[in-house]
């Protein structure tokens, strides 16, 4: 619920009526009877005598009337008392205590009202609101039955503006300050269209104050000021750049218009959110602080006590605050501080809350020495108690080595010295009591105060928690992708005059077709062109081609094509506990020789392995936070010393969701060679150069792929 302006109706001064009141002993409201007619709705308060005058305030949203009654009791029976065929009043509801009886009037929409005694009758007339070229509202006054209404509230002319000023503050927000004359000049404050308006009902600026003023220098939200009079009315016109929220405050004769960044839900820091109270505005021309408290804890439902020496009287406007900031800006205003425990708000001056705490501390000193100690024994489960004995003396050495501090008197000291005195009496150790630690047994024997043991035995009960458990899983994919092709051709000439005869010879070689052609007997070297496949595997045919004039045309075709996919997938896992390093290896040690003159040839060995070391850290959200190790080691080539280690290591921190997959990283390797041999000149011939020349191309690609999983184990028991 928003409420929107809290108005104290004629300044906040009790109304007063032309009547004399008699304040008889005993005065009780007797009843409340509701009269409608076509527009309006009267109610008459009947009063055993002559009714006492109210003090009557004004709420915009929710559309509310209070007449506060000093002195007066009420019969039972009007709670709650809703008011059939009535346009503008829903209820009306009577609350008594010892002091007033308090009358608050529900209303389906904004109105306005006029007040009358009549005899033992108090009569109060609600009609339908005035039009939106009025200014301001009319206010209730309690007038004789011949009197007419009071006209609308305006300036008088002492009052009006004497500074315009702005100021960026130290949160950065702009600041327009304006000087009124006198505290009670009228002052309307609205938000529109992107800018803020400030009227002043009845009074205008001064000449030497009608001016624009540029303020971009100032690094805020305000841009500029422009102030003129508008009619007998004096307008100051605040523009902004963006989105803004803006909190208008009066203490005494300066009003202060304060701007600020908007600020989003989702984006709140800890300094903006400091204020989390239900917003509301008021708007006060002189009234009681006492007044104003109370009517903050009635909408709050904080339970605010003030202390007999909070008096005086406030001027205060404040336009879409929290309440618990509004209440911050009467006790900085007035020289208050507050105490707050619970639902529960002890207001009263600085001086008498510092004293308070003093007393306080000076008492807890005294009754702390008094106290006879006891001596606990406490069994630990899941700590140890040599940690749990030097948590508890690192407090006690902190408690020896406290010193008294001086206290300024501010809000803001009242606070801190108080948390100070409350953590004071934290301290778990006390100067006459003594702990030790039984390891053996795990077990801590305290002897202190009753209240200390039991302080220290709820902190034990937090801390000697199992240990929660995590389970790392690690998956180390390697995959390689080869491709080679290659492709020659060997050929040769020869001949003998001796033999006769023609044909064509085949065979798998040259040397087995020179063979056939020599009775079985193969010849080497007798090649013009070797440029025959080089790898390993290649498959190749051969032609002889043979003549009557014993000559022989060899000739050798080869090729290699080969394809080749692999894959290694590593799954190491292992569980361990939060907060605590695990490792787990696998691999073997492989052995390569030295040589030195001293010790001759000796064997050593290096590890290949794979390794997977993890320290899991669970964060307050279910998220691990994980620094990890992880090292995959796999047999290289084959050198004279021994085979080479080819090694994939990842060395990380990383926050990972309870259960969710991540990639850590991943490495790509991409290898292309392409090479041709040739007979120079020859080969580059178009078409017939392929008789000169072999080509190969080789292509070979490796990637490595390290996915982890943590998982919180729950128990099971």
């Amino acid at each position: 619920m928003y409420l929107g302006t809290y108005r104290s109706l004629l300044g906040g001064i009790v109304i007063t009526a032309s009547i004399s009141t008699v304040q008889a002993s005993g005065l009780t409201i007797t009843s409340i009877t509701p009269i409608q007619t076509l527009d309006t709705t009267e109610l008459r308060v009947a009063f055993n005598n002559l009714p006492s005058q109210p003090t009557a305030y004004q709420l915009e949203k929710p559309a509310r009337l209070i007449l506060d009654f000093p002195k007066t009791q009420s019969v039972s029976g009007l709670k709650d008392i809703a008011i059939a065929n009535s346009k503008l009043v829903k209820q009306f509801n009577v609350v008594a205590d010892t002091d007033k009886t308090r009358l608050t009037i529900d209303l389906k929409s904004e109105a306005k009202f006029s007040a009358k005694s009549d005899g033992n009758n108090y009569v109060l007339k609600i009609s339908p609101a005035v039009t939106p070229a009025s200014v301001g509202k009319l206010p209730i006054q309690a007038v004789a039955a011949v009197e007419k209404p009071q006209a609308l509230q305006v300036a008088k002319p002492t009052q009006g503006v004497s500074k315009i000023d702005f100021q960026r503050s130290s949160k950065g927000d702009g600041q327009v300050l304006i000087g009124l004359l006198d505290s009670n000049t009228p002052v309307d404050v609205q938000q529109k269209n992107g800018k803020i308006i400030v009227r002043l009902v009845g009074a205008k600026i001064p000449l030497d104050l009608v001016r624009r003023l540029n303020v971009n220098d100032f690094a805020t939200l305000v841009s500029g000021i422009n102030s003129f009079n508008d009619g007998s009315n004096g307008v100051i016109e605040i523009q902004n750049n963006g989105s803004f929220d803006y909190m208008a405050y009066q203490t005494e004769n300066k009003l202060i218009i304060n701007v600020s960044p908007k600020i989003s839900q989702q984006s709140t820091s800890i300094n903006e959110s400091k204020y989390t109270g239900k917003k509301v505005s008021l708007d006060f021309q002189d009234i009681e602080v006492r007044r104003v408290l109370q009517l903050l804890a009635d909408f709050s439902g904080v339970n605010i006590i003030a202390a007999d020496s909070v008096q005086g009287n406030i001027t205060l406007r404040l336009k879409d605050v929290p309440y618990d900031q509004a209440l911050d800006v009467i006790l900085n205003a007035k020289n208050l501080a507050k105490k707050q425990t619970g639902n529960v708000v002890w207001i009263s001056p600085i001086t008498e809350m510092i004293k308070y705490d003093e007393d306080q501390a000076k008492r807890y000193m005294q009754s702390a020495t008094l106290v006879p100690l006891v001596t606990e024994y406490i069994q630990l489960n899941y700590a140890k108690a040599s940690e749990i004995f030097k948590l508890l003396k690192n407090s006690e050495k902190n408690n020896a080595s406290q010193t008294d501090k001086n206290e300024l008197k501010t809000q803001e000291q009242v606070e801190k010295n108080s948390a100070a005195k409350e953590s004071e009496n934290q301290f778990l150790i006390s100067s006459r009591g003594s702990v030790v630690a039984d390891e053996r047994t795990n077990t801590i024997i305290i002897n202190e105060t009753p209240q200390k043991i039991e302080q220290i035995q709820k902190l034990i009960k937090k801390l000697d928690s199992a240990v929660k458990q995590v389970m790392v899983e690690a998956r180390i994919v390697r995959a390689s992708t080869d491709f080679s092709r290659s492709m020659g051709i060997k050929w040769g000439y020869s001949g003998r005059s001796s033999e006769n005869g023609g044909g064509t010879l085949y065979g798998s070689t040259i040397n087995n077709v020179v063979g056939l052609r020599n009775n079985g007997t193969t010849t080497d070297n007798n090649l013009n062109v070797d440029l025959g496949s080089t790898l390993a595997g290649s498959s190749s045919i051969a032609f002889g081609l043979l003549n009557t004039a014993n000559s022989i045309l060899n000739l050798e075709l080869s090729a290699l094509q080969s394809d080749g996919l692999g894959e290694v997938l590593s799954t190491p896992k292992v569980m361990t506990g939060d907060k605590q390093e695990a490792v787990i290896r696998s691999g073997a040690k492989v052995p390569y020789t030295t040589s030195s003159a001293n010790n001759g040839t000796t064997t050593t060995f290096q590890d290949a392995v794979l390794e997977l070391k993890v320290t899991p850290s669970i964060t307050p959200d279910g998220s691990i936070q994980m620094k990890l190790n992880i090292t995959k080691d796999t047999l290289g080539i084959l050198t004279e010393a021994g085979y080479a280690i080819d090694t994939n290591m990842l060395q990380t921190n990383v926050l990972v969701g309870d259960g969710e997959t991540v990639v850590l990283g991943g490495l790509y390797e991409n290898t292309t060679s392409n090479g041709t041999n040739k007979v120079p000149v020859l080969g580059d011939i178009p078409v017939v150069g392929n008789l000169f020349k072999n080509k190969t191309r080789t292509e070979a690609k490796r990637e490595l792929l390290i996915f982890i999983t943590p998982r919180i184990v729950n128990d099971t028991f």
